[in-house]
């Protein structure tokens, strides 16, 4: 009996929508590789709606799927391979923020332009609307279908393979709200999708980081530092300017020196 070996769906990366379109197809996929032809409006008037179809806005994009994790509750893997820049959209109920020790899932939300739908505003220093007059309240995915929110923060030892992009769906004060994230590279089936929180968010918890992959959900690794030799530039017997290896040039000298004790205790004896 042959056996057949089971080929990962190939997934295209989506397009970003935009506010011009009537409406937009559902980004998510199902759990064989297949892209969601549903399509989704504005649901409060918003710009540019959370790109996610109703039926995937409480069960989540199938591409992803939750696992248990051994030491960090839950954690969120790729079902199978995925490309760079495969757009997945966290999202949430806006409202106010509550204490780390209450909900500690809640992203703070910056309204995009009601008119463009970008975050991008060419106006206000630095380009971004992310700016404390445009604060408006937290996401908050307690209690929904939103599968991003289980994505871990990489440890001392791995990198990030997915990131925010600053680009946010839904209306200010509005019921809902959303935040876009893409990957950063091809991610393989298993792998966890992990993101930056920052650097104080440890800190603040008086959390250790650590590092969550595991052998049966791998994390994505920092590259292994390269280890730069020491160099300094010394006058050559012509004046000109060599580079040296201080390691070997310090081994070097160790040497001249010994062979200097050597020959003066040979003299001192033949004296």
């Amino acid at each position: 009996m042959t056996q057949t070996t089971k080929v990962s769906p190939e997934i295209q990366p989506q397009k970003r929508p935009k506010v011009s379109e009537q409406s937009i197809q559902c980004w998510a996929h199902s759990q064989t590789g297949k892209r969601c032809t549903a399509q989704v409006k504005s649901r409060e008037g918003e710009p540019i709606p959370i790109p996610y179809c109703e039926r995937h806005l409480n069960s989540g994009d199938g591409a992803l799927k939750t696992v248990n994790h051994p030491f960090f509750g839950k954690a969120l893997v790729a079902r199978y391979d995925l490309p760079a820049k495969y757009r997945m959209a966290y999202w949430g109920k806006r409202g106010r923020c509550s204490a780390c020790d209450v909900e500690d899932r809640a992203i703070s939300y910056y309204p995009p332009n009601k008119i463009t739908g970008s975050n991008i505003d060419p106006k206000i220093p630095g380009g971004r609307t992310l700016k404390r007059h445009n604060y408006n309240g937290v996401l908050n995915p307690g209690g929904t279908g939103d599968v991003i929110q289980y994505a871990a923060c990489p440890g001392p030892n791995e990198k990030q393979n997915m990131r925010s992009t600053f680009q946010y769906f839904g209306l200010r004060n509005g019921d809902l709200g959303g935040l876009e994230f893409v990957t950063l590279v091809p991610v393989p089936k298993n792998t966890q999708l992990l993101h930056w929180y920052g650097s104080g968010w440890w800190e603040e918890r008086g959390i250790k980081r650590a590092d969550v992959g595991t052998k049966r959900y791998p994390a994505p690794l920092r590259d292994a530092p390269v280890k730069k030799k020491r160099r300094r530039e010394v006058d050559d017997d012509d004046g000109t300017l060599a580079k040296v290896d201080l390691k070997e040039l310090t081994k070097s000298i160790d040497v001249e020196w010994a062979r200097r004790d050597e020959q003066s205790d040979q003299n001192r004896k033949s004296a």
